[in-house]
């Protein structure tokens, strides 16, 4: 027998207060949550994505039908991706944990030799909660931590410049070099939905972004008095926050057809940190000074692209679900050049000859896109506890080919996909693999002076594998 001042908490007979079992329902998803951004904060580099350097899908019901998601209203990454999907999910609430592995290989060649891309795994885990308190409730909440773009890659390659002289133009040997880049873009992201009718809902989602760009290679000033003079160069930022949101409508057209806009804001930040340059031995530059290397304060405008999307979803009797989305990315806006400011060097030398403060301006250049995406389902004997996925993604390359270089591999154009998922009691387990790959493209004269890059070619793949599972109660 139990006292009138017992309750039941997990099952178990046992004095507990309504306070302390509401703060573990609370506390438990909030150090979930804060774990996982700490494994994407650190685990969020060093890999290549699709349009540009943002990721085709994230989770793995997406990624299994080809990235299509603003119309559709059965996952955690709606969250990110059109957050008016919240109230149109069955009441109650939902956990879901994503699991990416991208495997990118990369090749680069030019007229002084090849290198692949170091070859490396990289895990992107995602957290997506959910709740909507009744079937005929007029709110939904949602929250989550996604990590939907970035690149990276680690080349050894010989750096050469061309230097004038009378008798004519010939290539100067640096000597081998790495070629270095990582960037990332997490988001943590709070959400709500709004059903204003039966047919139509709103959402929006809104919170803090992290960003950090790292650099290390031979590096050509590009304007001002320094334009043409190469040098070493390493850049570390510290890792700086911003401010991302997302915006989307979904309308119910009939009992089987959802149409679904949406618009994922730019994330902006200021980046910090260090950047040191030295000069190579068999650069004529470096006879003037005793010491050839400085260290500077170093800040720089960074932004990842806006975008916009469309969707559509049209369920043919009860085992055929298509969906089909376009977005477009505005990549003129975000990746245009990389702005740096150098400033407090610790080469008295260098302050002499070049003044307390470096500025230069990397060209980038590359125009804004489109992505395609196209995805078809089979619920297997009309049910949702069996469900298989495949879905075709073609994006257009958005890389200036007279400013392409290896160090940002946005140029994958193809993404075929397949998943599969099986619902048991209150759980969903996922499955999903993509497969990317570009054209090889090709550059004769580069428009990046220092002639680094001159008659260079990049051919860019990746192998995705998305596990996931969702516990509904």
């Amino acid at each position: 027998m139990h006292t009138a001042k017992e309750k039941r908490c997990s099952g178990f007979p046992q004095p507990c207060s309504g306070r302390t079992w509401h703060t573990k329902r609370f506390i438990y998803p909030f150090l979930l949550f804060i774990s996982l951004f700490s494994l994407l904060f650190f685990t969020a580099n060093r890999y290549c994505a699709a349009n540009g350097v943002v990721l085709d899908s994230i989770g793995v019901t997406s990624s299994g039908r080809g990235g299509t998601n603003i119309a559709h209203t059965d996952n955690g990454v709606l969250i990110h991706d059109n957050p008016a999907a919240l109230i149109n999910m069955p009441a109650g609430k939902l956990f879901e944990f994503d699991g990416e592995l991208i495997y990118p290989d990369i090749h680069y060649e030019d007229d002084h030799g090849a290198d692949n891309s170091k070859h490396e795994a990289f895990l992107l885990p995602s957290f997506s909660f959910v709740y909507k308190r009744a079937a005929d409730s007029r709110f939904a909440f949602g929250a989550g931590v996604f990590a939907p773009a970035g690149f990276g890659t680690e080349y050894r390659m010989e750096h050469f410049m061309t230097r004038n002289t009378i008798a004519g133009d010939f290539p100067v040997s640096f000597g081998n070099h790495i070629y270095r880049s990582e960037a990332s873009l997490i988001k943590m992201l709070a959400s709500t939905s709004f059903k204003v009718n039966e047919k139509l809902s709103l959402g929006f989602s809104a919170g803090p972004s992290v960003q950090k760009v790292d650099l290390e290679m031979p590096y050509t000033f590009q304007t001002g008095a320094l334009a043409g003079v190469s040098a070493l160069g390493n850049m570390d930022t510290r890792s700086s926050f911003g401010f991302a949101y997302t915006a989307g409508v979904q309308y119910k057209i009939t009992e089987n057809t959802t149409i679904g806009l949406a618009y994922i804001s730019e994330s902006r930040s200021t980046l910090k940190g260090d950047a040191t340059i030295s000069l190579p031995d068999t650069a004529p530059e470096s006879a003037l000074f005793t010491n050839k290397q400085a260290k500077y304060d170093l800040k720089s405008d960074f932004e990842w692209p806006r975008s916009i999307g469309i969707g559509v979803t049209y369920k043919l009797g009860a085992s055929h679900r298509f969906s089909s989305d376009v977005m477009w990315f505005d990549w003129v806006s975000a990746f245009d050049s990389l702005d740096t400011k150098m400033t407090d060097g610790d080469n008295a030398e260098f302050n002499a000859a070049l003044g307390n403060e470096l500025k230069d301006s990397y060209p980038i250049d590359w125009s804004s896109a489109f992505a395609f995406r196209f995805g078809y389902e089979y619920f297997v004997m009309g049910s949702s506890d069996n469900i298989i996925r495949c879905g075709y993604i073609y994006n257009e390359n958005p890389v200036s080919q007279g400013a392409q270089v290896p160090m940002i591999p946005g140029n994958v154009q193809h993404n075929v996909s397949v998943g599969y998922s099986h619902t048991w009691n209150k759980w969903e387990f996922g499955v999903a693999s993509q497969y990317m790959f570009s054209e090889k493209d090709t550059v004769a004269t580069s428009d990046i002076l220092g002639s680094d890059f001159n008659n260079s070619s990049l051919d860019t793949k990746a192998y995705l594998l998305f596990l996931g599972a969702k516990y509904k109660f």
